[in-house]
């Protein structure tokens, strides 16, 4: 019993820790004052992928060491993909950057839909699937594992659009330059660190 709980509490401190880059993201996403229908789509979007990436990372660490006997590309693999979700989010901060510019803006509503969606839930969880290498040296059920990770990313970000929300409200005209400013920032910092 006493091993179980330690367990949870690993995954929630890797949940937690996996969480803090949508986060982030999120609050930056959220000065654009999403609706309540977006917002929710948005944190289900992203909690499943922080569910579907660490189980792809499970199977692909198996693969890869069932091959070779090693993780040997476990790094290559963790470096690429920080490379593309750093792209993805500093585009995305130019692109809201562009759009505060535009002098025919008539729709402040967010494009954020279809691959749009996809593309930046996909980057905001890429480094869940690097976790996903490491996770089955945790004892514990990995299936159950990745639902909590996906629940605490997808409450991470609720958090995050609504606190993203209220300082929107409060820069109002340079809400969505304060987020592609953070977006862009958040992209050079994963890229480095």
């Amino acid at each position: 019993m006493g091993r179980v709980i330690v367990n949870i509490i690993e995954v929630v401190a890797l949940g937690v820790a996996l969480g803090t880059d949508a986060f982030s993201v999120s609050v930056a996403i959220g000065t654009k004052r999403l609706r309540l229908l977006l917002l929710l789509k948005f944190s289900l979007i992203i909690g499943i992928f922080h569910v579907i990436m660490p189980l792809v990372g499970v199977e692909l660490g198996l693969f890869l060491h069932n091959l070779f006997g090693n993780y040997y590309f476990e790094g290559t693999i963790d470096k690429i993909t920080t490379t593309i979700g750093s792209g993805v989010l500093m585009i995305l901060g130019m692109i809201m950057i562009y759009e505060n510019f535009k002098s025919d803006q008539v729709d402040s509503n967010f494009d954020l839909y279809g691959w749009s969606l996809i593309i930046v839930a996909l980057s905001v969880s890429i480094d869940a699937l690097s976790v996903g290498f490491s996770l089955g040296m945790l004892d514990a059920n990995i299936v159950f594992s990745c639902m909590i990770l996906g629940f605490i990313a997808t409450v991470m970000v609720i958090c995050g659009l609504t606190l993203g929300d209220k300082i929107g409200s409060l820069v109002s005209g340079n809400a969505e330059v304060l987020g592609g400013v953070a977006l862009i920032l958040l992209g050079i910092h994963f890229l480095l660190s």
